[in-house]
């Protein structure tokens, strides 16, 4: 099927959700809590705020977290739903989800259904397009919303998607409405260039710590540290992208990360964060310590918490690059997997996507973060391996061995767990991964 005409069909499905959104004055929200699960949020906020609706947004880690509803209140789902088919059929009231992660058994709804996507349409929810993205869609059945493309390309960023299918119709909408600028370079955060180069996490470059490297690299390619990464003029920036990937090449990073980091930078003009890359880090940082409401209301304009942010994301990255630092040597090598298992650490998921685009990318990767009765895992591999290996079904199948849950996409997922069987559900991953790849 063309992109053309899976977009088409999502339209289509995203009429629906709006039309059933029209039949209710209020709409109770549930979105996840990471830079797509907010920015989505975000959308959801402006597009039914110009749509005269009441709502309440509320942001969970997953479905494995309750969730309440009254009867005969429309209930919507971001960035989520899909792959809880069993939880969403005994929701008694009106549904809406707008999700993009694998759709995961088939949804008996009691009341009425809008499922909104790119799965169910042909398209890759992996790479083409995220949940904010759905929600873009969406709001722009709802009303006229292009302006948000801003928001919905933070969301597909944060996922490490490609500007391909529905999100490349969105960047051309922004690009089209004045909201969205792309620009030759190289994406870092914002900041003097020695910093943005230490506190990048995507790319990570492995200078924190290392201060006599870094001062050789900004030498070697002749770059002053002290200039702000945003000011570069075009002769820097082009010696500066050669100095990172020559950098990663001797990391042995994933090759594959080269054309997401060097080539076209995107500038989020209506945004108060313009740099894509910095408002992505910054979302992203809010959302992993629990201040998804302060990204939120960054996002819809709030300058104070536009501050806020800034210093959450400061001190975040700070804590990833010290986890990074901490827990590199315990990762450990299984039959067709590396895995590691963190007790208290400070969030599975970065450390797990990480480690796999830039440190371990040979083989699929599982990190295990144990705190108090729960193991959370997240599970991330590339885009050569996931063409063999399905992380998605792989995480869906060990968890409900060992009692848990699991799912997400074939390059990045996720299961819960208990402490007492994360030995067993490692060796069920370990044996499914070398079944897939064999």
């Amino acid at each position: 099927m063309s992109s053309g005409s899976a977009i088409n069909l999502l339209r289509e499905r995203a009429r629906k959700a709006a039309d059933l959104v029209a039949r209710h004055d209020f709409v109770r929200i549930y979105t996840h809590h990471d830079a797509d699960g907010i920015s989505a949020g975000a959308i959801l906020a402006k597009s039914l705020l110009r749509a005269g609706k009441a709502f309440h947004i509320t942001f969970l880690k997953g479905l494995n977290e309750p969730f309440e509803y009254e009867q005969g209140e429309l209930l919507l789902f971001a960035d989520m739903g899909s792959g809880y088919a069993d939880l969403i059929s005994q929701v008694d009231t009106d549904v809406v989800i707008l999700d993009h992660h694998i759709p995961n058994g088939e949804i008996r709804p009691k009341r009425n259904l809008a499922h909104v996507n790119p799965h169910l349409v042909g398209m890759d929810g992996t790479y083409e397009l995220s949940a904010s993205g759905v929600c873009y869609f969406f709001a722009n059945e709802l009303g006229r919303n292009r302006d948000l493309a801003s928001l919905a390309l933070i969301g597909a960023l944060g996922d490490k998607q490609k500007m391909t299918g529905g999100n490349e119709e969105i960047l051309r909408n922004g690009v089209e409405a004045g909201v969205v600028e792309e620009r030759k370079g190289l994406n870092l955060p914002s900041g003097r260039l020695r910093d943005a180069l230490v506190k990048s996490l995507e790319p990570y470059l492995d200078f924190y710590g290392k201060e006599g490297e870094l001062e050789e690299f900004l030498e070697k390619a002749k770059l002053d540290g002290d200039r702000e990464f945003d000011e570069l003029g075009e002769d820097e920036m082009r010696r500066l992208a050669d100095a990172v990937v020559l950098r990663l090449l001797k990391m042995n990073a994933y090759t594959g990360i080269f054309s997401q980091i060097i080539g076209k930078r995107l500038i989020l003009k209506n945004l108060l964060i313009k740099n894509a890359v910095m408002a992505v880090d910054v979302v992203n940082s809010c959302g992993r310590i629990g201040a998804m409401s302060t990204a939120l209301a960054m996002l819809l304009g709030d300058v104070e918490a536009m501050n806020r942010a800034i210093r959450i994301n400061d001190e975040y990255v700070i804590q990833t690059l010290e986890e990074l630092k901490k827990w590199r040597d315990e990762v450990k090598e299984g039959f067709c997997i590396r895995y590691l298992v963190m007790e208290n650490g400070l969030s599975a998921s970065p450390i797990a996507t990480i480690f796999s685009r830039y440190v371990f990318t040979d083989k699929p990767l599982i990190v295990v973060n144990i705190k108090n009765e729960y193991a959370k895992v997240s599970a991330r591999t590339n885009e050569a391996l996931a063409e063999r290996v399905d992380l998605a079904e792989i995480m869906r199948i060990a968890a409900e061995k060992v009692g848990g849950r699991g799912g997400g996409h074939r390059v990045a997922a996720g299961a819960n767990i208990t402490p007492d069987k994360v030995e067993e559900f490692l060796k069920e991953v370990d044996r499914l991964c070398c079944a897939m790849l064999a």
